[in-house]
C-alpha cells in the first residue's frame, strides 16, 4: 500500500506548484514583511550572484494622477520560465504600506490580483507571459499615481527564475525595490 501512496503525493506537489503559472497569490513581492516567491520556490537562497531584477520606467518624482508606463525586467542565464508580482505603496507618513495609485495590465503577460484585506493591488505574470527570450523576461505595466500624494510611493517586486519543471526546486528568486518621491508643490 506505501508504494502506491507516493506517486500520488508526488503528483499533488507537482499539481500544487503548477497552479501558479498564473502567478502567486496576493501579498507575495516581499515588501512590508510579505514572503515572496521563496516561500514556495525554496532551493536557492534569495537574490543568488548570477541573476537579477529590475523596474525601470519610474520618473524621478512622480505627478498626482499620471499615468506611466514602467518595466519589470528579470535576467538569469538557464532560466525556462520567468514570474513576477509588483506592488505600489506608500513609503512613509500615516499611509505607510496602504495602496499607491493603482497598477493595470497592457496586455494578457499580466494580470491583476487583489488582497481583499488590505486592497492593495498586485501586478504578476500570466502562464502567457511567462516565457522567456534569451534569458530575459519582461513585463510592461501602467501605474496610475496617486490623486491625492501623500508621500513617497514604494514599488516591492518579487521574481522567480524558473527552470520549467514544475517544482519548488532548481528556480531563483530575486527582489528590488524602488522609492519614488511625490512632485514638488
Amino acid at each position: 500500500m506505501l508504494p502506491r501512496a507516493f506517486p500520488s503525493l508526488g503528483g499533488l506537489i507537482v499539481l500544487a506548484f503548477g497552479l501558479f503559472k498564473n502567478g502567486p497569490p496576493p501579498a507575495h513581492t516581499g515588501g512590508f514583511g510579505e514572503p515572496t516567491c521563496r516561500e514556495c520556490h525554496f532551493d536557492a537562497d534569495l537574490n543568488q550572484p548570477g541573476g537579477a531584477v529590475a523596474i525601470t520606467g519610474a520618473p524621478d518624482r512622480y505627478t498626482e494622477g499620471r499615468t506611466y508606463e514602467l518595466a519589470v525586467t528579470l535576467r538569469r542565464a538557464g532560466m525556462l520560465r520567468g514570474g513576477f508580482q509588483l506592488a505600489a505603496r506608500f513609503a512613509d507618513g500615516d499611509s505607510l504600506g496602504r495602496p499607491a495609485g493603482s497598477v493595470a495590465r497592457i496586455d494578457a503577460r499580466t494580470a491583476v490580483v487583489w488582497d481583499t484585506i488590505t486592497h492593495v493591488g498586485y501586478i504578476e505574470h500570466t502562464a502567457v507571459g511567462s516565457g522567456v527570450s534569451n534569458a530575459t523576461a519582461r513585463w510592461t505595466i501602467r501605474w496610475t499615481a496617486p490623486a491625492d500624494p501623500r508621500g513617497a510611493v514604494v514599488f516591492h517586486v518579487a521574481a522567480n527564475a524558473a527552470n520549467d519543471d514544475e517544482s519548488p526546486l532548481g528556480d531563483f528568486i530575486y527582489t528590488t525595490s524602488l522609492q519614488v518621491p511625490a512632485a514638488r508643490r
